[in-house]
């Protein structure tokens, strides 16, 4: 399985562990429950869903101003998703 490294904690992991955050050819930024999309995207491991926006992380990787609402909609997605 490949590893991965999460962006915020820059702990490495397998990709399977992980939570791919993508920003889509159209500016949305979603969870890429696949891990496959072909778009600009990070891995963040459950736990750091919180540290990353304390951090800015996906504001630095995605070069842009991300709501606070965001995260709260990716929190739930990744909920969803694991």
């Amino acid at each position: 399985m490949p590893i991965r490294m999460c962006a915020a904690c820059r702990g490495r992991f397998e990709k399977r562990e992980l939570i791919r955050i993508v920003e889509t050819a159209d500016g949305g930024i979603c969870v890429d429950k696949e891990q496959k999309a072909q778009c600009r995207g990070l891995y963040i491991c459950g736990g750091c869903l919180p540290d990353a926006q304390r951090k800015k992380v996906l504001e630095r990787s995605f070069r842009r101003r991300i709501e606070p609402e965001l995260y709260d909609r990716l929190r739930a997605e990744a909920v969803d998703n694991g």
